[in-house]
């Protein structure tokens, strides 16, 4: 849940990053069409001033081909001049006459070639302004459909953000409710622990009951066939995470399996705690002075009741995983007056 919602919200980040990017792309696109629309106006006008003069020109050379159709061809009339003069002087002035009418007539179909080339290149030039209108047009367009895209995206990312951070306060919510009840759990567990203590310190101020005095190594057989999988001693819960004291060592063994009588005695207790699920307590009398009992916890059933005498190597109950445990196991304490202490220094 919490790597979710941290790479939602990484997700949701990059999303709004992109988007912000996306809107200064719009802004830059905006001034750019903008731009071009304004180099379309103008080339466009331009066009029209460049179509007007070629219509100029166009009208000039008419009326230059009318004055030369009208007034008869210029170089006839000059070599009429010449055939016509009455003296060298006459003569060169009609030449120089016919060959300004020659040149005005050049001039104009010149004019008229330039308009008509300004003209083309003017529309060159609106063509190319429209072609880039049409380019930032279509770019602002793209532009608007990813901040859409990106605007929804962002959307989604954020309900998506708040769903999870629902879920995780949910979660937690249940966390701790589970957390008080687990809390209540033990404490219930731990005022019956107390009262179980107390009846055996009372069970070993009694008379009677086996006793034995000397070295414990190798006091109690096995109580399961199979390996130890956790040793008694401080460790993190499997379950919960903190660290506490594993009071008792674990045997691997299949649920089912027959649970044994490490030494003989009297079972003084057998009930069901949300903790260690079933348990079966069996006193085995006075060693070295201390009443000591062993418990058998996470039992799937039981083979003997509540006062039953059993000697080494009975069966007592079966290996099960009630309670709080993670698989099939026998979570086996030793009890000296009502303390735990390491099993294996029993065994």
């Amino acid at each position: 849940m919490v790597g979710q919602l941290r790479a939602a919200r990484s997700r949701l980040q990059r999303v709004r990053t992109d988007l912000r990017a996306a809107r200064v792309e719009r802004a830059r696109l905006a001034r750019e069409l903008a731009q071009a629309q304004d180099r379309l106006e103008r080339v466009a006008a331009e066009l029209d001033a460049a179509e007007a003069d070629v219509a100029a020109q166009r009208d000039l050379l008419r009326r230059s081909v009318l004055d030369m159709e009208t007034r008869g061809n210029p170089e006839l009339a000059v070599m009429d001049a010449i055939t016509s003069s009455g003296s060298i002087q006459e003569m060169l002035v009609a030449e120089t006459g016919g060959e300004m009418i020659l040149g005005r007539e050049d001039q104009a179909l010149t004019a008229f070639e330039a308009a008509e080339a300004a003209l083309q290149h003017k529309k060159d030039e609106v063509k190319a302004a429209r072609d880039e209108v049409a380019a930032q047009e279509e770019a602002a367009r793209r532009n608007l459909l990813r901040i859409r895209g990106l605007y929804a995206d962002a959307q989604a990312t954020a309900q998506r953000v708040d769903r999870l951070v629902q879920q995780a306060r949910s979660a937690r919510r249940a966390a701790i409710s589970a957390r008080q009840a687990d809390r209540a759990a033990l404490e219930r567990l731990e005022a019956r622990e107390a009262r179980i203590r107390r009846q055996l310190l009372a069970l070993a101020n009694r008379a009677g009951g086996p006793t034995y005095n000397g070295a414990t190594g190798g006091l109690l057989s096995t109580p399961v066939n199979g390996p130890v999988t956790s040793p008694y001693g401080y460790r993190t819960h499997p379950i919960y995470g903190y660290y506490s004291l594993h009071n008792g060592t674990d045997f691997g063994a299949p649920c089912g399996a027959p649970l044994y009588a490490g030494r003989g005695g009297r079972v003084v207790n057998t009930y069901y705690d949300e903790v260690y699920g079933h348990r079966l307590f069996l006193s085995v009398g006075t060693v070295n002075g201390a009443n000591l009992t062993l418990v058998y916890n996470h039992l799937s059933g039981y083979r003997v009741g509540e006062g039953a005498v059993v000697g080494r190597g009975d069966v007592v109950g079966y290996v099960g995983t009630t309670g709080w445990s993670t698989g099939c196991h026998l979570h086996f304490t030793v009890l000296r007056n009502g303390t735990p202490v390491n099993p294996m220094n029993y065994l």
